[in-house]
């Protein structure tokens, strides 16, 4: 078991048919939660033969639920900005984990913890998965980047929905938007499959994918092909 802070259980680590396995034990993102998921990433990506990275959690009804609001009540400016900066180092390291990674969700995915979800390489949803950012209900905007790697993912139109209305989606509506890889009754064992499917493929490809993922990539792109024309 892994601690944050305050000396409450994080999450641990497992090793699951030869990928790394992180299963988070609670669902709430809290700063002391994220310095120490920060803490393990690093970890793992410091290891001289890392595993793939699965990424689970153990709540029957929640993989995640973003960040503790009655932290988010605390907050001044200068705090809010170190507790963004928290969020998106988590996202900045899934983004660039030197070997695949992949969500095993069960259950809600909300708000920031939706954001760390797309940081993933894929997603393996169970059949009850859902995904949201209703964070518009409580006058929140997601400050772990979010807001661009949706309209990336699944469009400027959806994305709307999803910040504006606070749309919730389904699995199913998110395997058909792209979002999900795969469904799976036992997601967990799901994602190792797929873990290690993408660990199979030659680096560059994966590379070249979390590049395509990325906004700034697609409008570095445009402008290469604006600048030839």
């Amino acid at each position: 078991m892994i601690n944050d802070r305050t000396g409450a259980t994080s999450h641990r680590l497992e090793r699951t048919e030869g990928a790394d396995h992180v299963v988070l034990t609670t669902p709430i993102l809290s700063i002391g939660v994220l310095a120490s998921l920060a803490s393990t990433l690093r970890q793992l990506a410091r290891q001289a033969d890392p595993g793939p990275l699965v990424l689970s959690s153990d709540h029957p009804t929640v993989f995640l639920a973003g960040a503790d609001l009655r932290e988010i009540a605390t907050l001044d400016p200068t705090s809010c900005i170190r507790y963004a900066e928290s969020g998106r180092a988590i996202v900045d390291l899934l983004e660039n984990h030197p070997v695949p990674t992949v969500a095993a969700t069960a259950g809600s995915c909300s708000g920031g913890g939706f954001d760390v979800v797309m940081a993933c390489d894929a997603v393996v949803a169970g059949p009850d998965a859902s995904f949201e950012h209703p964070g518009v209900r409580r006058g929140l905007v997601t400050g772990w980047a979010g807001t661009v790697a949706a309209p990336a993912a699944i469009g400027p139109s959806l994305s709307r929905a999803l910040f504006i209305e606070g749309r919730r989606l389904d699995s199913q509506t998110a395997l058909e938007l792209g979002l999900v890889s795969r469904i799976s009754a036992d997601p967990v064992r799901g994602a190792v499959e797929k873990a290690h499917e993408l660990a199979r493929l030659h680096p560059s490809r994966v590379h070249l994918w979390r590049q395509l993922k990325r906004r700034r990539f697609v409008d570095r792109f445009r402008a290469f092909v604006i600048h030839k024309l």
